[in-house]
């Protein structure tokens, strides 16, 4: 029995260091946006147009395939050609991006909310308990969006903080992850 158990286990820690690699990179990852905010955003601007497009086609492929089963999957596939234009838009203005980015991510979260708000009441509408929670945190992402909009600064420096503190808080997950690893590895081998 423990042969089964150690075996698989063996060979998961067998590369721990690829966690610490991934962690190290990370935290690099992580400072260089606090330490260079400007190239920061412009990466942070790639990594947005990217996830516009799989977004805006994973979303419009789910509505078409669901569009018998979900009631409201027309607002799904309208999401989805929004996203997607965004990110092609994005991605033809290379140069705007980043100021780009700030408006769309603003808007983008504003309709998401407002879908969010529709979800709510169709939960509401179902008999769903909890629906008031969803339409609560809905109507914030408009508030948020409204400031993302009409304070584009505040917009870009909060999406790069929140990037940077993911990125470190990842990085630090990633190390402590490979050092436990490490450990059962060491372990294993006594």
């Amino acid at each position: 029995m423990s042969g089964m158990i150690t075996e698989p286990l063996k060979e998961a820690v067998k590369y721990w260091w690829l966690s610490l690699v991934v962690g190290i990179l990370s935290l690099v990852l992580g400072f260089w946006f606090v330490v260079s905010p400007l190239e920061g955003i412009y990466a942070l601007a790639i990594i947005f147009i990217a996830s516009f497009i799989v977004v805006g086609i994973s979303e419009i492929s789910f509505a078409l395939s669901n569009k018998k089963s979900l009631r409201s999957w027309g607002w799904v596939l309208t999401n989805g050609i929004l996203s997607l234009a965004v990110g092609l838009i994005l991605w033809v203005l290379p140069s705007e991006s980043p100021l780009l980015m700030i408006y769309f991510v603003g808007f983008w979260i504003m309709l998401q909310s407002i879908w969010g708000i529709g979800t709510a009441f169709d939960l509401q509408f179902m008999g769903i308990k909890g629906w008031g929670w969803l339409m609560t945190l809905a109507i914030l992402g408009v508030l948020f969006s409204i400031l993302f909009i009409t304070m584009p600064k505040f917009g870009g420096a909060f999406i790069l903080t929140i990037a940077a503190v993911s990125f470190i808080m990842y990085g630090l997950f990633r190390i402590g992850l490979a050092m436990k690893l490490k450990a059962v590895k060491n372990d294993l081998e006594k």
